[in-house]
């Protein structure tokens, strides 16, 4: 009886291991490997594994190449289910490079902020070129930022100045505009706050000399290094929220800044179902809000008006923009 009963066990352990392997080995079978370009900024959320099986969950497995949103309309994109790049003027560009299978979808958003440190922030603020919100969150005057830059104002310079007295022009570390879309939105913002003064929105630019080509580059340099890399580097607030939350670390939210519209351009049915799984799944959906970008049901932890912000441009006065900021940074 005792052996019957056991043998009556190990059968119904079998049938449960074999139906629970089957299930498995069905919906590996199921499971379509989709090939991407993304903005670096977004490597970490589909790096989290949580994110890796709510995909699988949905029959998808995501091989990926990072490169700079802008960069990726000069790439050759025939291998690929989709690109992601950081903005809709970015994205309509890639359609001109090869045919979309559908609408582009925005996914999320995120506006661009300056990455720092309090002691920077404050020492800004004493030299007028940064403040604070009724709310408390952190500003940084670009109008004051550019009148700096043309001045020529070094770090040194700024009164009082014990916390980064070096012989060093006050910049914000960026990326190459013409690469990657944080530095052309940047270069978008500094048009309009110069009301179209092409010398200084490339001096800005210039006064950095060789600069990286993803906005993930000089954030990963910024958290390792610190000031010693730069005081100040663009970032998309995103960015910052998942990683850059270190003991003295601020965001600065430039004034006006523009919030970025993360946007999914499919080439291929598969590519068009995955652009709408991203923006709708709430799982996914929340996923992405604890990376730090803002989605339908997380605003963001800052709340920012239309006085704080300008609208993206239109893909072909961004276009045009950058084409002849390229000219003269050549």
């Amino acid at each position: 009886m005792r052996r019957t009963g056991l043998l009556l066990v190990v059968v119904v352990l079998l049938v449960v291991a074999g139906a629970a392997i089957g299930h498995v080995l069905g919906r590996r079978a199921d499971t379509r490997e989709l090939t991407g370009v993304i903005g670096s900024e977004k490597a970490g959320f589909f790096a989290d594994t949580a994110v890796k099986e709510a995909l699988a969950g949905h029959g998808f497995r995501l091989r990926l190449d990072p490169a700079g949103s802008r960069r990726m309309a000069d790439m050759d994109l025939g291998g690929y289910d989709f690109a992601f790049p950081g903005s809709a003027p970015a994205a309509v560009e890639i359609t001109h490079r090869r045919a979309p299978a559908g609408p582009p979808v925005k996914v999320f958003s995120s506006p661009l902020a300056v990455a720092s440190t309090s002691p920077i922030a404050d020492l800004l603020q004493t030299a007028g070129l940064a403040g604070r919100a009724a709310d408390g969150h952190r500003t940084l005057d670009l109008k004051a930022f550019v009148a700096a830059n043309q001045r020529g104002l070094r770090w040194d310079q700024i009164q009082g100045n014990a916390t980064f007295p070096v012989q060093r022009a006050v910049l914000i570390s960026t990326t190459r505009p013409a690469d990657s879309n944080s530095a052309a939105l940047l270069a978008a913002i500094l048009n309009t706050v110069t009301g179209g003064d092409l010398g200084k929105v490339t001096k800005v630019f210039a006064d950095q000399g060789a600069v990286d080509t993803t906005t993930e580059e000089p954030f990963e340099s910024w958290l390792s290094r610190g000031k010693d890399f730069a005081p100040l580097v663009l970032v998309y607030e995103a960015q910052f929220i998942d990683r850059g939350t270190g003991a003295d670390h601020v965001l600065l939210y430039p004034l006006p800044t523009i919030v970025s519209d993360h946007t999914v351009v499919p080439f291929t049915a598969a590519g068009a179902e995955l652009a709408k799984l991203l923006a709708t799944d709430p799982q996914l959906q929340r996923l992405a809000a604890a990376h730090g970008f803002r989605t339908a049901g997380s605003p963001g932890a800052v709340a920012l008006g239309a006085a704080d912000t300008i609208p993206s441009p239109d893909e072909p006065t961004l276009h045009a923009l950058l084409v002849a900021l390229e000219e003269r940074l050549a």
